[in-house]
């Protein structure tokens, strides 16, 4: 089942990307149901990728480094839920960013996009 760009960019919540005390994070909210990510691919960050070992997700209170998510260990998504990705390492510099975001939810596959947003 294909998902048009223009849904996914969606689950971006805009303004979120913002430096903090050991590099960056944004926001990710689920709009359209539940989803289950079973796996995530490197970020990048203005077209360079950040490794998958740098990066985490925190939702519901808990914290998984990208490295960690398998079918057997997820983050589940239910619809209207938020999950932070955060990442260890330099902060972003001010200004515009681009970012390219690749996750596998179970049923759907990889899921691919990307958003630009201002750096608070």
């Amino acid at each position: 089942m294909a998902i048009p760009s223009f849904l996914l960019k969606a689950l971006y919540v805009k303004n979120s990307l913002q430096n903090n005390a050991d590099g960056f994070e944004f926001q990710l909210k689920n709009e359209l149901g539940p989803a289950r990510i079973i796996g995530a691919q490197p970020l990048k960050v203005d077209r360079k990728p950040i490794p998958l070992e740098n990066c985490s997700f925190a939702h519901e209170g808990e914290e998984m480094a990208f490295t960690a998510v398998t079918p057997e260990n997820s983050v589940l998504m239910r619809k209207g839920e938020a999950v932070t990705v955060r990442v260890q390492g330099e902060p972003l510099k001010s200004g515009r960013r681009s970012l390219d975001i690749s996750v596998t939810v179970k049923n759907m596959g990889t899921l691919s996009f990307n958003v630009g947003d201002q750096v608070r």
